[in-house]
């Protein structure tokens, strides 16, 4: 069983030197913690636009994630995440979701 931190925010192109470099908003669209089990759980956010970025901590334990219109975490699809990983994901399709699952 993991704890499962994920936040949906805006990404800008912008430096203090006026170059560019793409850094997540300090101000979160959504966030959600989540706890890891047997089964697969699907977050209760969804990607508004294809201009967002994933950003998913975990802490506890390893976990299976996966994306989709609505996905379902296993062992043989999407990412592994293990224990203390920050992991960034760019949505591939509006309304996208994540699930999470013990590994």
């Amino acid at each position: 069983m993991a704890t499962v931190h994920v936040t949906l925010s805006r990404v800008k192109g912008r430096a203090s030197t006026g170059s560019t470099m793409p850094v997540q908003d300090s101000v979160e669209i959504s966030a959600d913690t989540m706890t890891s089990s047997g089964t697969s759980a699907q977050s209760s956010i969804t990607a508004p636009d294809l201009d967002c970025f994933w950003s998913v901590t975990v802490t506890g334990g390893n976990v299976y994630v996966k994306f989709g219109a609505n996905p379902t975490a296993v062992a043989d699809a999407g990412y592994l995440l293990l224990d203390g990983d920050t992991r960034d994901f760019s949505p591939c399709a509006v309304s996208e979701k994540l699930a999470i699952k013990d590994a």
